[in-house]
C-alpha cells in the first residue's frame, strides 16, 4: 500500500498554517526550487491522508508488522545534541528513497522528499509545541516525534 496525494488539493505555502516556516523570514536558507518540494496539503486532503495514518498510529496495528527503536533523545538545546538526533534520523533513513508524509495534525499535513526533510529537520520538528508523525509514503518506516524531545522509529518488517 501507498500513501498518494491527490496533486487538485495541494495549495501553496503561503496559504499552509505552517508554510511560514519556510519563508525567507524564518529559513533564509531555503531556495526556491526546495520550496517546490515541498507540497502541502489541503484540509481536505490532509483529513483524507490522516485516515491512513491514523491506523498506523495505533500500535496494535504496528505490532506485528512493524519494528520499533526505543524512544531516542531529540534534543535540541545546543548544536551537538542537534547534530546527534540529526544523525540519527540520516542513519534511520539512509536505506529508503520514497517520499514522505509529514502530518501534525489531521488539517495539517504535506509531503516532501527525505533529503529536504533531513536538510530543514528543525523547520518541520520544532520541540515543545510539535507532534509530530512522519511516515514514508510507501509505510516502509514511520517516525514518531514528541514536543518532549524525543522520538520513536518503526520499520517495516520484511
Amino acid at each position: 500500500m501507498n500513501i498518494t496525494i491527490d496533486h487538485s488539493e495541494i495549495i501553496s505555502l503561503e496559504t499552509f498554517e505552517l508554510g511560514w516556516r519556510f519563508d525567507k523570514i524564518h529559513n533564509s536558507e531555503i531556495t526556491p526550487e526546495e520550496k517546490k518540494l515541498i507540497l502541502a496539503l489541503s484540509s481536505t486532503e490532509s483529513k483524507r491522508v490522516n485516515k491512513i495514518i491514523d491506523y498506523y498510529e495505533n500500535p496494535t496495528n504496528r505490532a506485528e508488522k512493524y519494528t520499533e527503536t526505543n524512544w531516542f533523545s531529540a534534543h535540541s538545546e545546543t548544536m551537538e545534541k542537534e547534530e546527534r538526533f540529526r544523525k540519527k534520523i540520516e542513519n534511520y533513513l539512509m536505506p529508503y528513497t520514497n517520499n514522505l508524509i509529514v502530518s501534525w495534525n489531521r488539517k495539517t499535513v504535506l509531503q516532501t522528499s527525505k533529503r529536504i526533510f533531513q536538510k530543514y529537520l528543525t523547520d518541520f520538528l520544532y520541540p515543545g509545541s510539535d507532534d509530530v508523525i512522519i511516515v514514508s509514503v510507501d509505510l516502509n518506516w514511520i517516525l514518531f516525534y514528541h514536543h518532549t524531545e524525543v522520538a520513536n522509529f518503526w520499520t517495516k518488517n520484511q
